[in-house]
């Protein structure tokens, strides 16, 4: 049995995403790129304290705010992330790209109606029901 062929490109690890942060921390993208994979590595901590220093540096990005909350959702902090669920939901109309600020939109009220009533219960919030 052959081994699939490994990809060229290089994997990111969480040493090299610091070094990214600390060469450009004026990115948003580089906040969320280190969080992220703190998330996946489940060192939801880690990224959680990333996520709040990206969202002390950049208010208005929703999709920090919405990394957050999602975190801290999985970390059992459900009264914070449903709270921060709720600005991604307001936010997300200042959003020029109409696809993802309804894509966004909908995530996060779908993870606080499961917050708040254990479904994601977004039949209203759907094409389908149009």
């Amino acid at each position: 049995m052959t081994k699939a062929p490994v990809q060229a490109e290089a994997i990111d690890t969480i040493e090299s995403l610091r070094d990214d942060l600390k060469r450009n921390p004026k990115e948003a993208t580089n906040y969320l790129r280190l969080g992220w994979a703190y998330y996946a590595k489940g060192k939801y901590d880690d990224a959680v304290e990333i996520f709040k220093d990206a969202n002390d540096r950049f208010s208005d990005d929703v999709e920090v705010l919405y990394a957050l909350a999602l975190t801290l959702k999985v970390m059992g902090n459900k009264d914070k992330a449903l709270s921060y669920f709720r600005k991604v939901t307001l936010l997300a109309e200042k959003i020029k790209d109409k696809d993802k600020a309804g894509m966004l939109r909908r995530l996060a009220i779908g993870h606080a109606n499961v917050i708040v009533d254990g479904d994601w219960n977004l039949a209203g919030e759907t094409w389908e029901s149009k």
